[in-house]
């Protein structure tokens, strides 16, 4: 504020030029002056509470991604003025959905401020630490000696994160995945530098979580592959190329077949028929499982009412549903309308998830599960030894069948390991009293050893392999009542 005994224009111009946001001239009248300090206080406050809410983060109090850009830009221009190197880290919490939906949102909110103190107490008070949303975080080292500081920082973010941190009475691991780019290396613009960071973040969560990975420029060609297949799932779930295929579920025991599983394949019109091993992965990450699933669910119930009409009526509809399938799709209520719709009874159904799907959302896939047990459809449990299912999962669900992956068949009886994993689950099967369902039987002696273990279910190109509808429907008459 100036205080003057000038008046003129040029006088109050030159004020204002030097700084002064109010400009009183003598002589001075205390109570005047006393409003005016009280409304210049009351305007600073209320811009430095505008300028936190613009670039500060509400819930951690750290950099936002507004102010996160104006800093990487400006770290960007001073690393080269200096001729040095900066560090790019994204840093990207694992599992926090699981904290989330275990816990409740107050709880992730504590984690995240948790989180975020963690990362801001561990670095320089130059670097910067800012939380783009989310479980997101960046941090901004300057001025680092080449490759072996920039390993030496993440390795030291990766240790600490990988701490428990206790929220009111619970403990939580919190651990995170870390994508790293180097500038100018990596980039020499925000833009770029920001790009290939998050290229390497993706791939950190790719092969595992909990790790780092710095940038290369293969990941890259990988990016925009990966991109490049998403557009194709796109046009390919337009186009109608996705179509189901049918595997015959065997009782080893009445060499009957008493259920079908439908597979998802891809037709694609110039690769031919594409596994989902090449496809269902990005399709989750994306969120394209959803609508690709529910046509799965829609096709397959609506063939299953055909070969009903056709006299082909003791079948079982097995259908796998995907983690997302349970967070971002109405389970219950589609199952309902293909039920009404195709005439179909809870009893035609089984449904599969994997163990992966157990742990994502516990709170939700128990409840989906239990009601659809309660309306009288089967549970499996797939690939049973290959996740991170506990036992206790095996009581606490719903579960009436284990699929043993076709891992351990494929190595029995002739490896011993393997028999004897084979040898341990048909026992806990058999103590919990459910069914077991064996993968990938290629060959007699496997099914004579899965006989003598009490398994009453079983898979594999002994029988037949996943077939389309037209085929199955010829293999299942072919088989069963010698025609055609």
């Amino acid at each position: 504020m100036m205080i003057t005994g000038l008046d003129d224009d040029a006088s109050v111009e030159r004020a204002y030029d030097v700084g002064a946001i109010d400009f009183i001239t003598k002589p001075i009248k205390w109570a005047v002056l006393k409003h005016r300090v009280r409304s210049v206080v009351s305007t600073v406050v209320a811009e430095r509470k505008v300028e936190l809410l613009a670039y500060r983060d509400t819930l951690t109090n750290l950099p936002n991604r507004l102010l996160f850009a104006d800093r990487l830009e400006h770290s960007i221009d001073r690393s080269a003025r200096h001729r040095e190197s900066l560090a790019l880290l994204l840093v990207d919490m694992d599992d926090f959905k699981l904290v989330n939906d275990s816990f409740g949102h107050d709880a992730g909110d504590k984690l995240i401020k948790a989180v975020g103190d963690l990362l801001a107490r561990s670095l320089r008070r130059a670097d910067t630490v800012a939380r783009l949303g989310g479980d997101e975080f960046a941090v901004i080292v300057e001025g680092i000696n080449g490759m072996d500081d920039a390993i030496s920082i993440a390795d030291n973010l990766s240790t600490i994160l990988e701490h428990n941190v206790r929220l009111d009475e619970q403990e939580t691991f919190t651990g995170a995945s870390i994508g790293i780019a180097i500038y100018p290396e990596d980039g020499e613009d925000a833009r770029t530098l920001l790009k290939n960071a998050d290229t390497a973040l993706f791939r950190a969560k790719e092969k595992g979580r909990h790790c780092f990975q710095f940038y290369k420029p293969e990941m890259s060609v990988n990016a925009m592959e990966r991109l490049d297949l998403e557009n194709s799932l796109r046009k390919a779930l337009d186009e109608d190329q996705f179509v189901v295929h049918y595997l015959p579920t065997i009782d080893i025991h009445k060499n009957e077949i008493v259920s079908i599983e439908a597979l998802l394949r891809w037709d694609h019109p110039e690769k031919g028929i594409i596994k989902p091993s090449d496809f269902i992965q990005l399709a989750e990450d994306c969120g394209l499982i959803v609508p690709i699933g529910e046509k799965l669910i829609r096709n397959a119930a609506k063939q299953l009412k055909v070969w009903r009409d056709e006299g082909i009526d003791n079948q079982n509809l097995s259908i796998n549903i995907a983690p997302r399938q349970f967070r971002d799709m109405d389970i219950l209520a589609l199952f309902k309308e293909v039920m009404h719709e195709n005439e179909l009874e809870a009893s035609n159904f089984t449904i599969e998830v994997t163990e992966g799907a157990l742990i994502e959302n516990v709170g939700e896939v128990e409840h989906v599960l239990n009601t659809l047990s309660g309306m009288g459809m089967t549970i499996a449990l797939d690939d049973f030894g290959t996740g991170f299912a506990s036992l206790a999962y095996l009581k606490d669900f719903p579960v009436d069948i284990v699929k043993i992956d076709r891992l351990f068949i494929a190595g029995a009886p002739d490896n011993r390991e393997d028999t004897a994993i084979v040898e341990a689950i048909a026992g806990l099967t058999r103590g919990l009293k459910l069914r077991l369902l064996a993968e990938g039987i290629e060959n007699e002696r496997q099914l004579q050893m899965l006989k003598g273990l009490g398994c009453q279910l079983a898979q594999g190109y002994y029988w037949s392999k996943a077939l389309p509808a037209e085929q199955y429907e010829q293999f299942y008459l072919n088989r069963f009542y010698n025609i055609g």
